[in-house]
């Protein structure tokens, strides 16, 4: 297929606005109408509140040894974003390509979709498959069904290719992004009289504590590809604090959000199990002195699972021909890919435009990565033939 087809379709996929946690039908019902022509193997996965859907595909013989290509659907807002055009309508000027989505990353659906309608499906001797999932931008929860899919009924596949925008490099590394929300539930009283009252944001203060601490020994403690990242360690932060009424009143709540960037499976069970503990056995006792029906209560907003290297792995081997540079990289950002690693399965981020792009007023992805992409993945697609 040439690289106008790709363009093409790339025009209507930035014009569905495909927005995180809104409804998705119209894109997925595109997408599966395309590849519902060209013969494949289609499964939905709807979200809980039946809005939003992801899809596996499949085009060639079951078997093992395949190629997944993967990527999300989503795209984020635009916001108050002053663009220059209309972000849902893709524009090319100056050999580039604008539109929402069009780096982050529909383009790489685009040149996904571009090559199974350009495949010979009767050649395939092993199976070209298409994972586009839906809320990456903000919870990863669309991949879960297909990863899980895989587990269960497909043959294991050789490889994985998580299409983010990485300047067709090969990242085999990046960090797992996980988010908590913990609310302290005490007591108010006046100031003057305190044993009255079990103070929420006291309590949770002492909690934050133990949060600093967590990250001070991640800074001290080596980890595993540590010095593929700037940052060679963990990471754990508060970001969002809320409490109290007044400056004389006892607090009877606070609450604060807590994110941690691992480099290891196992680091986020660590850090939940030494902030619940210390919730468990210390803080909430001394809150219940006062106020016996006092709550620490722990919910998790998102968790998504490190990279972790797999150097000269079957998706690395795969790549490393095709790739613009030698060189395995580590992000900090989290993709997919680890949902697909945790499975068992090789996995890599490639793809082309650049991260820098993503999110931003007038998003573009040049001309010449888009066709550098379209390139790569012919040429990795010959390996199924």
């Amino acid at each position: 297929m040439s690289t106008i087809d790709a363009v093409e379709i790339l025009s209507k996929l930035v014009a569905f606005r495909s927005l995180s946690g809104q409804s998705n039908h119209d894109i997925a019902d595109y997408v599966e109408t395309f590849a519902k022509s060209l013969g494949a193997a289609i499964h939905r996965f709807p979200s809980v509140d039946g809005t939003r859907t992801s899809l596996f595909i499949t085009l060639g013989p079951m078997v093992p040894g395949g190629i997944v290509l993967s990527g999300h659907m989503d795209v984020v807002p635009t916001g108050n974003q002053s663009w220059t055009s209309d972000p849902f309508a893709l524009r090319q000027a100056n050999g580039r390509l604008f539109g929402r989505g069009t780096v982050d990353m529909k383009g790489f659906l685009a040149l996904a979709l571009a090559l199974a309608a350009s495949t010979s499906v009767a050649k395939l001797t092993k199976p070209l498959h298409l994972a586009f999932s839906y809320d990456e931008e903000i919870s990863c929860e669309g991949v879960r069904p297909i990863v899980s899919h895989i587990q269960k009924f497909v043959p294991t596949p050789l490889a994985v290719i998580v299409g983010e925008p990485t300047e067709m490099q090969i990242v085999g590394a990046h960090k797992g992004a996980l988010d908590w929300t913990i609310e302290v539930l005490g007591k108010a009283a006046h100031s003057s009289l305190p044993h009255l009252g079990a103070n929420a944001i006291h309590a949770a203060a002492r909690l934050i504590c133990e949060v600093e601490e967590i990250s001070r020994e991640f800074a001290e403690q080596p980890s595993q590809n540590a010095e593929l990242y700037d940052v060679p360690h963990p990471t754990v932060t508060v970001g969002v604090i809320e409490g109290g009424t007044a400056g004389n009143v006892i607090a009877a709540r606070c609450s604060f959000q807590m994110e941690a960037r691992t480099l290891e499976p196992g680091q986020a069970a660590m850090i939940l199990e030494r902030i619940s503990t210390l919730a468990r056995e210390v803080v909430l006792p001394q809150l219940r002195a006062t106020a016996s029906d006092s709550e620490i209560r722990i919910t998790e907003r998102f968790d998504i699972p490190p990279l972790v290297r797999e150097a000269s792995s079957a998706a690395e081997q795969l790549v490393s021909h095709v790739s613009s540079s030698p060189n395995v990289k580590a992000v900090s950002y989290a993709t997919e890919a680890g949902f697909f690693q945790a499975a068992g399965l090789p996995t890599v981020v490639f793809g082309p435009g650049s991260i820098s792009q993503a999110h931003q007023v007038d998003e573009f992805i040049d001309e010449t990565e888009f066709k550098a992409g379209e390139r790569a993945l012919v040429q990795i697609a010959q390996t199924l033939f």
